[in-house]
């Protein structure tokens, strides 16, 4: 049977319409990405503002045609930070139910989390060596570490990139200062990670989803080729990564809007991304980094029964 899975992300909405048999596994036959930004104007008073309700509802009316199109028979969503943060939550989704027929279940961080290693453990070869995955929303970062045969450790911080530029914003561009700023205020917050990554020394950070699938196309490139439709992850150094983010922190808005691979809806937000992981690669002398194509919504679609 087709199906569809819509994950409700803080500044995008993603769309993933797949069928799946015991014999080839995941078939994904359609998969897209649309800007809604949930969060915008209420993310850190825990609300949804009205108008992006109304955004959110003209994106969820869109992928259930282009769901409805491609022969889903079922549509599920799940809603991440900001709808289980927002007090106003109830609203969204029985509008998403009796308007579009859309059944949206708000899952826990830590259920986050665990969704997003199944999906990543579908795209990038895990070993017996722990290894660190990070997936960088607008309303919260998840990092869970594990091996190819464990979930060692999972945790849910809602320290997105959206909640990071309302609660400190930046200038343009951003100076050395702000970004110790940013520094400082996931460091306090982070403790917990910083103290399982000394005690496991993660080999490699694996990023999923949002940011990181922007940090990808752009590390193509600087290398001068382009990620294959079909290519489901990307390995590259943190000395790649190093070179390239000190080169985004220095550019102001308009440049950024004209490096390759970062889409306009990113632009704002990324400073506070490339940041953060920059923080963890610090934390842990990691080296060596890979992209994941597959995240939330292939480990949801994957689970699905």
């Amino acid at each position: 049977m087709r199906s569809a899975i819509i994950d409700l992300g803080t500044n995008t909405f993603n769309l993933l319409v797949f069928e799946q048999n015991a014999a080839h596994g995941l078939r994904i036959l359609h998969a897209e990405e649309q800007p809604v930004f949930l969060g915008r104007g209420g993310i850190e008073q825990g609300v949804i503002a009205d108008d992006a309700l109304e955004r959110g509802m003209v994106v969820l009316s869109a992928f259930r045609a282009i769901a409805g199109a491609h022969g889903a028979q079922r549509i599920s969503g799940f809603g991440t930070s900001a709808l289980r943060n927002a007090r106003n939550a109830e609203r969204f989704v029985h509008r998403a139910r009796t308007e579009l027929g859309i059944a949206i279940t708000i899952i826990p961080g830590e259920e986050e989390a665990e969704l997003i290693l199944a999906g990543v453990r579908q795209a990038v070869r895990f070993t017996n060596r722990p290894a660190l995955v990070m997936d960088i929303g607008g309303g919260s970062i998840e990092f869970i570490l594990a091996t190819e045969k464990a979930l060692m450790w999972k945790h849910s911080f809602e320290l997105g990139a959206t909640r990071l530029r309302e609660r400190i914003p930046v200038s343009d561009p951003i100076t050395v200062d702000e970004e110790a700023r940013i520094a400082a205020h996931l460091d306090d917050r982070l403790e917990a990670l910083y103290a399982i990554i000394e005690r496991h020394e993660p080999h490699v950070l694996i990023g999923s989803a949002g940011s990181f699938d922007s940090i990808g196309a752009m590390i193509c490139a600087e290398r001068s080729t382009t990620l294959p439709p079909d290519a489901c992850d990307l390995a590259f150094s943190a000395l790649e990564f190093d070179v390239l983010k000190d080169r985004l922190l220095r550019m102001d808005r308009a440049a950024r809007l004209r490096q390759p691979g970062l889409p306009e809806y990113r632009v704002d937000t990324l400073p506070y991304a490339l940041v953060a992981i920059d923080r963890v690669l610090l934390a842990g002398g990691i080296r060596h980094m890979h992209w994941s194509r597959y995240a939330l919504k292939e480990g949801a679609a994957i689970s699905l029964r």
